[in-house]
């Protein structure tokens, strides 16, 4: 049976509100799930440099468009293909879903270096893909229920943001290193190890850190991933629709860092150095700024700024970024100022996407994240499509300078527009702890995974 919206609605507060008394706390999955995020994710980050390669090399009778195709089917499968087994997941719990969930991953990539007929690779390619895309969902949802508060929230997803870009800075280098000469045996082989690795890491430590009563998410309110009644809920809140529509153009920005301007410098930057530096730029910044950025923004939080008027600042800067592009400095001035206004606007974007969701009110956490994984990947096909296409359509009319102009005044205007309140309401500040308890039984047996 569903649930109604009022009824819903009533279940959790629009913002997750906290208590004055209560007490936030960090979950001890934390640095559990940050060791496995840097292991998956330099698995992830050491092939995506050269999976377009690898396609088209285990498949020589492909062409472009098959590269294409298969790119896509990746991307996707990462993207959304967690939401076709939604109503499964909370059935497994969390150690049997995401080790096995990491299992696919290894064995998809391990047999992509032994596929050679393209029907074949797309497959290995959506097991893999589905392996992902599950595993860094039930990460985000781990820590939503197992930690309270915007602030701790903030954290700890900051932390897992560390792991990430650790992993995103040494990818390229163990991807030049173990893919040589067109075999990527070496490479697969590595990649699988770094899945493995993040298995046996949650199937020992995961039982050990989880209470009896939280090793399962919280089930969505029906079968789909994200109901009706929580779906009209959020479009009656206007924090809530705000919310979302803030998340999705600060994602359409983030991705045009990693379509148009990896093509702009890619086209007009000759010297290798300085390309290499601009693309690993963020990921380096905020491996080493990224705790000074949370203690700012944990400052703000404390004093009431809700995680929309955060995320609406990253968006604010990603545009200030694109100005940059489209001022007129010299071109290497221009891209390492938009490289370190993208990595600051970063530091702030990625984990409070997370956090923001997580406070929405929706029936449980998987549903709420659930919602962030539709809204990110809308931002990021639409951004990407954008920044792959309408830019290079632009650069060859000699217009590029103007496309950035154009996307950071577009930016900023609709940024603000969103952020400007029709009502001023009181929003108490969000680092003492929800209302709720972080992760209740689901059922008496809930504690088995």
């Amino acid at each position: 049976m569903g649930m109604s919206a009022a009824a819903l609605t009533g279940q959790m507060t629009a913002a997750d509100a906290t208590s004055d008394g209560g007490r936030a706390r960090r979950p001890p999955v934390t640095p559990l799930l940050a060791v496995d995020n840097l292991l998956v994710n330099l698995g992830q980050y050491s092939l995506v440099p050269v999976l377009g390669i690898l396609i088209a090399t285990q498949d020589r009778s492909t062409g472009a468009t098959a590269v294409g195709v298969g790119l896509f089917v990746y991307f996707a499968a990462v993207g959304v293909s967690c939401l076709l087994v939604n109503r499964w997941l909370p059935r497994f719990g969390y150690t049997t879903a995401m080790v096995v969930s990491a299992l696919l991953a290894a064995v998809g990539f391990g047999l992509l270096a032994f596929t050679h007929a393209f029907a074949a690779l797309l497959v290995v390619l959506l097991v893999a893909g589905f392996g992902q895309s599950v595993h860094q969902v039930l990460a985000r949802v781990l820590i939503a229920e197992n930690t309270t508060g915007d602030v701790e929230r903030n954290k700890a997803y900051s932390t897992m943001n560390i792991a990430v870009n650790v992993a995103g800075g040494l990818g390229p280098f163990m991807a030049s290193a173990l893919y040589v000469s067109g075999d990527g045996r070496p490479l697969m082989a590595a990649v699988a190890v770094c899945y493995l690795l993040g298995a046996a890491i949650l199937f020992i430590g995961l039982p050990r850190v989880l209470p009896q009563a939280a090793r399962r998410p919280r089930p969505t309110v029906n079968a789909w991933p994200v109901s009706r009644a929580g779906v009209a809920a959020a479009l009656r809140s206007p924090h809530a629709w705000r919310t979302v529509v803030v998340a999705t153009l600060a994602t359409f920005l983030y991705a045009q860092f990693y379509s148009a301007f990896a093509l702009m410098i890619a086209d007009e930057i000759t010297t290798p150095v300085l390309r290499a530096v601009l693309l690993s730029g963020p990921a380096i910044m905020i491996v080493v700024l990224q705790p000074a950025i949370t203690a700012v923004v944990t400052g703000l939080l404390r004093r009431g700024t809700r995680p929309m008027v955060l995320l609406g600042g990253a968006a604010v800067v990603f545009g200030l970024a694109f100005l940059a592009l489209g001022s007129g400095l010299p071109l290497a001035a221009a891209c390492l100022l938009t490289v370190a206004l993208f990595a600051v606007a970063e530091m702030v974007f990625t984990p409070m996407l997370n956090t923001a969701f997580a406070a929405l009110a929706f029936g449980s956490r998987l549903e709420a994240l659930n919602f962030r994984q539709i809204c990110w990947t809308a931002g990021e096909a639409l951004g990407s499509l954008c920044g792959g296409t309408l830019f290079l359509l632009v650069s060859d009319w000699g217009l590029g300078r103007f496309y950035w102009l154009a996307l950071g005044a577009a930016a900023i205007v609709s940024t603000v527009l969103l952020l400007l309140p029709r009502h001023r309401t009181a929003h108490r500040p969000t680092g003492g702890g929800d209302t709720r308890p972080p992760s209740p039984a689901i059922t008496a047996s809930a504690g088995s995974s």
